[in-house]
């Protein structure tokens, strides 16, 4: 998430390029300890079907952000100053989309803590 704070610091497109790069792989590596064997979401699966459909959201959103971090890396490798405000819109909603899904994700872990407890 500090990560996610620097990027979203950026008044400029000037200097976003590496910092896209950086967040792409780090997500990838995040995403991946999730989701691979013996991650957090198989762990969330083992406490019943019912969570099943939350989590398939879940992952549909590691898609979805991983290709929009990487298409908004590869827009801001071309972009020129015209192009500045709406490729920061385009950061901004981004960054929410990942904010939402880790608040969701988050939701869901604690609900299945205290199913537990």
């Amino acid at each position: 998430m500090v990560l996610v704070e620097r990027v979203r610091g950026f008044q400029s497109i000037i200097g976003l390029t590496p910092v896209l790069e950086e967040l792409h792989s780090s997500l990838i590596k995040h995403f991946s300890h999730e989701q691979f064997p013996g991650g957090m979401y198989e762990c969330m699966g083992a406490y019943g079907s019912r969570y099943h459909d939350e989590l398939k959201v879940l992952i549909r959103d590691h898609c979805i952000i991983l290709s929009a971090v990487r298409g908004l890396l590869e827009h801001t490798r071309i972009a020129e100053q015209p192009d500045e405000p709406a490729l920061l819109a385009e950061v901004a909603e981004v960054l929410a989309h990942l904010h939402d899904h880790e608040r969701r994700e988050h939701a869901l872990a604690d609900k299945l803590m205290a199913q537990t407890e």
